[in-house]
């Protein structure tokens, strides 16, 4: 097209420039440090409430296995009680069959 006298870029520069001029204005220099500080807080808050959710996750992991740690310790040790109960039992029947043959072999000795 024709360009009279460089009036396409004279236009080009003054839309520009309203164009810079309306931008500013509608920058409110008071509202946009405030609108950076809610945005800000906002993510940070929300990385936070995240960071939460994972170790309020993590703390019920490990007491769940703090508790099943537990319940087959004491598993163990109710069988290890039951385990000594039997062998102090067959300890006393061993006892008492060895005082019976004690006893046969005192009767078969004075004879």
């Amino acid at each position: 097209m024709l360009d009279f006298d460089g009036l396409k870029d004279k236009i080009k520069g003054k839309v520009i420039e309203i164009g810079f001029q309306k931008f500013n204005e509608s920058m409110d220099k008071n509202k946009l440090p405030a609108k950076l500080d809610e945005i800000i807080g906002s993510v940070f808050e929300n990385r936070v409430e995240s960071v939460c959710r994972v170790i309020a996750q993590a703390i019920a992991l490990y007491e769940n296995l703090l508790e099943q740690q537990e319940k087959a310790h004491n598993e163990t040790l109710e069988q290890r009680e039951a385990e000594k109960w039997w062998i102090y039992q067959k300890r006393q029947e061993l006892e008492q069959v060895q005082n019976g043959l004690e006893v046969i072999l005192s009767k078969c000795t004075i004879v």
